[in-house]
C-alpha cells in the first residue's frame, strides 16, 4: 500500500493538470490517527468565491496508515488497502434557473458509470430567508496497484473537469447574472 502522503500528492498533481486547486486540507484524528485528506478545486476561468467547485476527498484508516509505512507485502495482504475517494461537486442554486433535475439527467446520461447521486440541502440564510443548494456526489473504489496507476488519476481528473465544464456552461448566463451580482450588493 503506497504512504498517504504519497497518494495525496498523486492525485494532487493529477487535478492541476485539469483544474485549479484552491484549497487543501489534511485532517488527523486525535485519537485513532485515521488520515483525510480533502481538495477543493474548480475550472480556471471561475471567479472567486467559485460558485461551482469539487471537492475530492480520501482517507486511511490507522490500519492503512500504519501498513503503508511497512514495505512487507505479506503485512500488505492482512489489511484491506481499498480506498474510497469521494467526489463531491457544489452547485448553487439561482434564482430563474429551474433545470437541476435535468442537468443532472445530463450528467447521469453521459456519465453512468460513475453511478452519480444528486443531494439537495435545504437551509436558512443571514436573512432568514430559505435557500437550497446541490451536490453531485460519486465514488472511486480503487486498491492495490491503482493506486499507483498515474493514468487512472488523470482520466479521473478529466471526467471531472468535464462535468464542471458542462455545469458551468448550462448555468453560465445565469451566474453572471445573479451570482457575481448578489456578492457585489453584499459588499455594498
Amino acid at each position: 500500500m503506497i504512504r498517504f502522503e504519497e497518494l495525496q500528492m498523486r492525485i494532487m498533481d493529477a487535478a492541476k493538470n485539469y483544474l485549479e486547486v484552491f484549497d487543501m486540507a489534511t485532517l488527523v484524528e486525535q485519537y485513532s490517527l485515521n488520515k483525510e485528506s480533502k481538495l477543493s478545486m474548480t475550472l480556471s476561468e471561475i471567479k472567486p468565491p467559485y460558485p461551482i467547485s469539487a471537492t475530492v476527498s480520501f482517507s486511511y484508516d490507522v490500519h492503512q496508515t500504519s501498513s503503508s509505512v511497512f514495505l512487507d507485502e505479506e503485512l500488505e495482504d492482512e489489511f484491506d488497502n481499498a480506498v474510497e475517494i469521494d467526489v463531491i461537486i457544489n452547485i448553487p442554486h439561482i434564482d430563474g434557473y429551474n433545470d437541476i433535475a435535468e442537468l443532472f439527467e445530463e450528467i447521469n446520461a453521459e456519465y453512468g458509470d460513475l453511478e452519480p447521486v444528486l443531494v439537495k440541502k435545504e437551509f436558512y440564510r443571514k436573512d432568514l430567508i430559505e435557500a437550497e443548494e446541490y451536490e453531485i456526489s460519486y465514488s472511486y473504489i480503487i486498491g492495490g496497484e491503482e493506486l499507483r496507476d498515474l493514468q487512472f488519476f488523470e482520466e479521473m481528473f478529466f471526467e471531472l473537469s468535464n462535468i464542471l465544464r458542462l455545469i458551468y456552461e448550462k448555468m453560465k448566463f445565469f451566474l453572471d447574472m445573479t451570482w457575481y451580482r448578489e456578492r457585489e450588493d453584499d459588499i455594498f
